[in-house]
């Protein structure tokens, strides 16, 4: 593997953790204040659950190459571009962190608060609703500015020299 390819595959990875970061924390802290009441423990459990799903989310799912396919279809730079990859991007992850942290506040709460919280599913759907919503919008926002972070941190912001010139 050539240089550029292993620094774009770095950089990939380093997209994954930064969003990812940044999503849980901001879907974990939107969940729980939706809950009625700021919990820290609660919001603790439910970031670094989030968290660890991201990351594996981000290893897992190619979204370099789905947002390159976007924007190969749709152009560069476009604000239709950027906002199909940030939904694109938010269906794939939202949903399953605002599942894993429903599902793990049902599990810590005490018993006789979780029988005065709506079934899990409704509670999933009320909780995925605005957690789509931040997400959506934190991946418009957030996304380019990681981007332009991570390819001027690892100089990819310049096509390669080719070798005969760099010589």
């Amino acid at each position: 593997m050539d240089e550029r390819k292993k620094l774009i595959k770095k950089a990939g990875l380093q997209m994954s953790v930064y969003m990812g970061i940044t999503m849980s924390f901001f879907l974990s802290l939107v969940e729980n204040i939706l809950s009625g009441h700021f919990d820290l423990v609660l919001f603790l459990v439910t970031f670094a659950l989030s968290t660890t799903l991201s990351l594996i989310i981000g290893v897992a799912v190619p979204m370099g190459l789905i947002n390159s396919a976007v924007t190969e279809k749709l152009g560069s730079g476009t604000i239709v571009s950027r906002c199909v990859s940030a939904l694109i991007s938010d269906l794939i992850y939202t949903p399953v962190l605002t599942l894993a942290m429903v599902s793990v506040v049902r599990i810590m709460l005490p018993r006789e608060a979780v029988e005065n919280l709506p079934p899990l599913p409704k509670m999933f759907i009320g909780s995925l609703i605005p957690a789509m919503i931040v997400g959506f919008i934190l991946i418009l926002i957030i996304m380019p500015l990681f981007q332009k972070s991570v390819t001027a941190k690892l100089d990819l912001d310049h096509p390669p020299v080719p070798r005969e010139k760099a010589e």
